[in-house]
C-alpha cells in the first residue's frame, strides 16, 4: 500500500512537471491550465483503462449489426493503475491551488 501512495505521489510530480515544461515552451499560463489538463488526463487514462464500458457498447452493437449475430456484452471493468491515481492526484491538487487563487 505504501508503494502505491509514493508511486501515485512520484506519478502526480512528474505529470505536474510534464505540464509546467509544455507551458513553458508552448506559453500558456501554467496556473490556469493545469486543471482542465489534469482532468483530460484522468479521464483519457480511465476510458483507455476500462472495459465493458459505452464504447465497447457501441462497437459490439456495430459488430452485431454488421454480421447480424447477436454479440455478448462485457461488464463494465477498470484496472486503473498507479498513474491514473497520480493524475487523479494532480487534478485535485490543481483544483485546490485554483480555488484558492480565485477566490
Amino acid at each position: 500500500m505504501k508503494k502505491v501512495i509514493v508511486f501515485s505521489f512520484l506519478s502526480s510530480i512528474v505529470i505536474g512537471l510534464i505540464i509546467w515544461a509544455a507551458s513553458v515552451i508552448i506559453s500558456f499560463s501554467y496556473s490556469e491550465w493545469s486543471f482542465l489538463i489534469g482532468l483530460g488526463i484522468t479521464i483519457i487514462i480511465y476510458f483507455f483503462n476500462s472495459s465493458g464500458g459505452a464504447l465497447s457498447k457501441a462497437a459490439t452493437f456495430e459488430a452485431s449489426e454488421s454480421s447480424w449475430k447477436i454479440q455478448k456484452s462485457e461488464e463494465m471493468k477498470i484496472d486503473v493503475g498507479v498513474v491514473f491515481y497520480g493524475s487523479l492526484l494532480y487534478t485535485v491538487f490543481s483544483l485546490v491551488l485554483m480555488v484558492i487563487k480565485y477566490f
